[in-house]
């Protein structure tokens, strides 16, 4: 015993003499390495001399070598006695999984990508993992992996994964014995993993520098910030956040309330990037404030030197410069009469206004004054829309018409004439080429813009109909109004698709919003209805004498005395409503 105790001795003390001797034998040229030499030595020490670092090696295109490799880090971590380090490993099983199938799919074996997928998609459980893999299974090409953000963010960013000490031992050992090449690449280019030093496992007594330093050390030897600062970490909790945002059951409301305006607010509407927001009032004015950061200031009115025929009357349209009230907003003075509609042009940046003074304006937002003045109705006007590009407005009346017009024309293009009762709500179809009117005659009717004509008659509302909006596909047309119901038409059949009930109050508004899953709904009595129209659709009785759906809508309490306007808008598809209190 002694004697192979004195070989094992000799044996290191040779190896140590070995090196003393290198290092002797070339003094000179220790001491005249050049600075890259000396920078190339260092970085080559810091590299290799981390204790969870693995060697990286070139990927291969082997798929069954990669199919058995994964089966193998599975069996090896479903074979754990201790449930919590399974579960804990399982975490490194996820990426390791979807970079694999990218990894075959880059190697252009397509088809076996997509066995593998399909393999072993089933193990991973969760509603994060399932609705990733659901997008990722629709990727074939690396070329597809730019259409689609999340696994484009999914592939170029790495995936943090948190093990204790003792799950951390497991994983090297594994590599060590059974890595195959392809496992260790996807790991050190993919993955990140933090030392949890926080753990059970962790020692009691180890000071808390050392656990600082010791968590920021991941198993590719690459220095991260520590768990749950990390830009990745980040980027995985946006995802969850996206992802519960496309599975809840409504979209997000916004609600706007104009204090003390009760009784003498008519209308309001928000500008389409959601900076401004109008108000119509019973006084004949109007109120602009903005929102957000925004800032409205008036401009210091100069007369013209020279006065033109087609200028606006001086005696309406000249304002007060300093004409802000103590609440911030732009007062817009020129109609005589109740402000009923508003809409909002983006591009020349107009507002434009209907009022009971039967006259529709014009208003410019860079200097609040009026730039037209449109008149062709004989008595108030109750409504308005704009076509798609703006490029034409469609007004309703007390005249019990329905009228046309474009900015550069101060007349009507045509008239739409046949209602028996007033024109109460107007709507452009998505393509622009027809118009739909809802009236006080309980009917609603499908006009044809360029030549007037009428197309079609829907009549089966029990009330006044005071709201219509097409889906965005242009397949449906939806109506609410005094009877506390909303008709879904199918334009293609013209018969009833389905009736949804449940407001207790006449239903004033009514939109669609642009991915067309969603109708919402406000009334009277300031409670807003958010009907998912796949679970409508599906549960209405097509074709019956009583279509009713039996779909439970998302409802809403605004608190809000009135309700003057519901819209969707292109925004993050926001949902916005205006109201008094």
């Amino acid at each position: 015993m002694r004697e192979k105790q004195q070989v094992q001795t000799a044996r290191i003390r040779v190896e140590i003499y070995i090196q003393d001797t290198d290092v002797f034998k070339k003094p000179e040229r220790a001491n005249c390495r050049s600075s890259e030499e000396m920078t190339l030595s260092v970085t080559a020490e810091c590299g290799t001399s981390r204790d969870n670092s693995i060697v990286f090696s070139a990927i291969s295109n082997d798929v069954v070598a990669a199919d058995q490799a994964y089966q193998k880090l599975k069996h090896c971590i479903n074979g754990l006695a201790n449930e919590k380090l399974r579960m804990e490993l399982r975490g490194i099983l996820y990426p390791v999984f979807c970079h694999l199938y990218l990894e075959m799919l880059h190697a252009g074996n397509r088809q076996a990508a997509v066995q593998f997928m399909r393999s072993y998609q089933g193990d991973f459980t969760s509603d994060t993992e399932k609705d990733f893999l659901d997008e990722l299974s629709s990727v074939f090409s690396i070329q597809d992996i730019e259409l689609r953000p999340l696994v484009n963010v999914f592939r170029t960013r790495k995936y943090k994964v948190d093990l204790s000490d003792e799950a951390h031992i497991i994983l090297q050992k594994f590599l060590t014995k059974y890595g195959h090449v392809i496992l260790m690449q996807v790991i050190n280019t993919h993955v990140t993993v933090i030392k949890n030093l926080s753990d059970l496992y962790a020692s009691v007594d180890e000071n808390e520098e050392d656990s600082e330093k010791k968590a920021d050390v991941t198993i590719n030897g690459h220095v991260e910030q520590p768990c749950g600062t990390g830009v990745d970490r980040e980027m995985r909790e946006l995802q969850e956040a996206i992802r519960l945002m496309r599975n809840t059951a409504h979209q997000p409301l916004r609600i706007f309330t104009v204090n003390n305006a009760i009784e003498n607010a008519s209308c309001g509407i928000i500008t389409p990037n959601m900076d401004k927001l109008a108000a119509g009032f019973s006084t004949a004015e109007i109120r602009l404030w903005g929102i957000g950061e925004t800032v409205l200031t008036r401009p210091r009115f100069r007369n013209p030197s020279i006065a033109l025929a087609c200028d606006p009357s001086p005696s309406v349209e000249i304002l007060d410069e300093d004409e802000i009230d103590e609440a911030g907003a732009v007062v817009l003075r020129g109609h005589s009469d109740v402000i009923h509609d508003m809409r909002f042009i983006p591009e020349p940046e107009i507002l434009l206004s209907v009022s009971s003074d039967k006259d529709m304006r014009a208003w410019r937002l860079n200097d609040y004054t009026c730039a037209a003045v449109y008149s062709g109705h004989n008595y108030p006007i109750w409504c308005m829309d704009t076509s798609v590009f703006n490029l034409y407005i469609a007004t309703g009346s007390h005249d019990r018409t329905a009228k046309l017009w474009s900015l550069d024309r101060t007349f009507p293009l045509r008239i739409y004439a046949g209602h028996f009762l007033d024109v109460n709500c107007v709507r452009f179809h998505p393509n622009t080429q027809y118009l739909a009117t809802g009236s006080s005659d309980k009917t609603v009717r499908l006009w044809n813009k360029d030549d007037g004509n009428l197309l079609r008659v829907y009549v089966g509302a029990q009330s006044t109909i005071f709201s219509v909006a097409f889906s965005p596909d242009g397949k449906y047309l939806a109506s609410a109004g005094d009877d506390k119901s909303i008709t879904i038409w199918d334009l293609a059949t013209n018969a009833v698709l389905t009736e949804l009930k449940g407001h207790q109050d006449s239903v004033m508004n009514l939109d669609w919003s642009s991915d067309g899953e969603f109708i919402a709904s406000s009334s009277l009595d300031g409670i807003v209805h958010l009907w998912s129209t796949q679970e409508c659709i599906k549960t209405g009785n097509v074709g019956s004498s009583n279509p009713t759906s039996t779909a439970n809508p998302q409802i809403y309490t605004t608190n809000c005395s009135s309700i003057l306007s519901l819209r969707y808008y292109n925004k993050n598809n926001s949902l916005v409503c205006i109201g008094t209190t």
